[in-house]
């Protein structure tokens, strides 16, 4: 996608309308070197539909490719809904709803709401539920190198070395290598077929974002508000 260019990739996931932790992590990718700005489903709340027009003015103006989230879904069939009271801004809010895709890519990396699929099976079926068979099971379908998804609120990374899959934190602040197996960032060389991983960005509601290095390999969980705390619905 010649639009997804740059070495820095900033990651929103799960805004919920919370117009002001994601502006605050636009700035604070931005400032860290971000390129590319993806948000990866949920700026849209189905409760707090009202926000939706200026959030994707929010997201339109600062460049951030999106793709849709259930609540996503939810907003725009509500604002197509002939049945209901006409919203004011709801042509403009549906133009760019119908245009965010379910997926996207970029080489070897994949980016989805939950599940990598062009369904509506994709929104809904958390990867995390606190073990790895769900994860397992999407290793098996998929040939994808690394997958940035949300939807399920907590950071994790879910890791598969060889035929082991492994759920493992993501610890704010830390840089954690994602790399292949037997390979460093910088030589990109390895003897074993490399690591492949599905990390689950943390919601902006709960003042999550992240930043992923894509010429060393390096992820980075980051706190919008030191002390933010959010909601936490899916």
């Amino acid at each position: 996608m010649a639009d997804m260019n740059g070495r820095g990739i900033g990651l929103i996931a799960d805004s919920h309308g919370n117009l002001e932790a994601t502006a605050e992590a636009i700035r604070l990718l931005r400032e860290r070197g971000a390129g590319v700005l993806v948000h990866l489903g949920d700026f849209c709340d189905s409760v707090r539909r009202d926000r939706a027009g200026a959030m994707i003015r929010l997201l339109r103006e600062n460049s951030v490719l999106a793709v849709k989230g259930n609540n996503d879904f939810f907003v725009e069939s509500m604002l197509t809904d002939e049945r209901r009271p006409p919203d004011p801004e709801g042509e403009p809010a549906i133009a760019f709803l119908k245009t965010v895709p379910f997926t996207r890519t970029l080489d070897s990396l994949l980016f989805a709401h939950s599940l990598p699929f062009d369904t509506l099976r994709s929104f809904y079926e958390p990867i995390d539920t606190g073990d790895t068979q769900r994860a397992e099971r999407l290793f098996a379908e998929t040939d994808f190198r690394l997958l940035f998804c949300g939807h399920s609120h907590l950071p994790v990374i879910f890791r598969k070395k060889g035929s082991r899959v492994t759920r493992e934190p993501a610890p704010p602040g830390e840089k954690l290598v994602l790399c292949a197996a037997g390979e460093t960032p910088h030589t990109k060389k390895h003897d074993s077929p490399p690591d492949r991983f599905i990390v689950i960005v943390g919601a902006a509601d709960d003042g999550e974002c992240a930043f992923y290095d894509r010429e060393n390999g390096i992820y980075e969980r980051i706190r919008i508000f030191a002390h933010q705390s959010g909601g936490n619905s899916e």
